[in-house]
């Protein structure tokens, strides 16, 4: 039943995404806590995006393919008793398409949509647990009343816009909202540009121009969720054993820089996140953002 779901959803995707490209390129994008001494909350995240650009009357088109994994975990991590968590264990695995498209100069707009599974088939404890064992030399986790195992599908919608203050000096905004049964919640982002103005937002880190110069970016996205399964369950059903409320308004800060090498182009963002949820024990929780896109053609 989950095969032929995401058989049909990207059938109906292929119908929308033209299937002409011009330029090719891969992303690979790590998130991880462990460098600031943490291993929960937002504990991990690895995106691979295979990326198909075009020209078309004076206009850029991208077509993402993104598998994308996100991992979980209370901050009493050894903890056996699911009473005492500040958040639940939960992992999200999905495929994702999008397809992105030039408005003008400095702004563009994409959409598409993710499906994805939660719960054992996300995967989220073995590779955490793997982890632990070759990497880090840690016991395991038991993963207590984590998020149940149940199918999830969304829309994903980004509106981009740039504004020059001066030479190399910009301000991007972006508009964005996820829609489906894993979250509903919209955002905005906005922040300062030091480097040349694209565009597509410098935190999608995709290789559009020859240059090799090193671009420098702070900035901080609001968003304002009206749910979010990962800490709620579902909208639809009381299947999970463990939930908590969430904090409906949180807030992102981020600083990072770009460089490019050849056909390598590398990103790296600091990001400090709010409370998802009121019980956590810190009041911010660090994690970096490394970013690498490669030009196949």
């Amino acid at each position: 039943m989950f095969n032929n779901k995401i058989f049909y959803f990207f059938l109906f995707v292929s119908v929308i995404i033209n299937s002409s490209h011009s330029q090719n390129q891969i992303n690979l994008e790590v998130d991880n806590d462990l460098y600031f001494d943490r291993d929960f909350y937002y504990s991990s995240g690895i995106f691979l995006t295979y990326s198909s650009t075009k020209f078309k009357e004076d206009f850029f088109f991208i077509n993402n393919f993104k598998l994308g994994q996100m991992i979980y975990t209370p901050s009493s991590r050894y903890e056996t008793d699911p009473n005492k968590y500040d958040y639940p264990y939960s992992g999200y695995l999905y495929l994702e398409v999008t397809k992105q498209k030039q408005i003008s100069d400095y702004s563009s707009f994409s959409f598409g949509g993710n499906v994805g599974i939660t719960g054992n088939a996300s995967l989220a404890k073995g590779i955490q647990n793997l982890y632990h064992d070759i990497v880090l030399n840690l016991p395991n986790l038991e993963w207590k009343s984590q998020m149940p195992q149940e199918f999830q599908i969304n829309l994903v919608v980004n509106y981009f816009k740039g504004f020059i203050l001066d030479n190399n000096i910009n301000l991007t905004t972006k508009l964005y909202s996820r829609l489906g049964t894993y979250q509903l919640m919209a955002g905005i982002n906005f922040g300062l540009l030091i480097g040349e103005l694209s565009w597509s937002n410098l935190l999608d880190n995709v290789i559009y121009q020859t240059n090799d110069k090193l671009s420098f970016y702070i900035g901080t996205s609001q968003e304002y969720y009206l749910h979010d399964y990962k800490l709620e369950g579902s909208l639809f059903n009381e299947n999970a054993e463990l939930t908590t409320l969430s904090n409906k308004y949180r807030n992102i800060i981020e600083v990072g820089f770009q460089k490019r090498f050849n056909k390598l182009q590398l990103l790296t963002t600091f990001n400090s996140m709010s409370k998802d949820t009121k019980i956590q024990r810190t009041l911010r929780h660090p994690f970096l953002k490394i970013s690498l896109s490669y030009q196949l053609n």
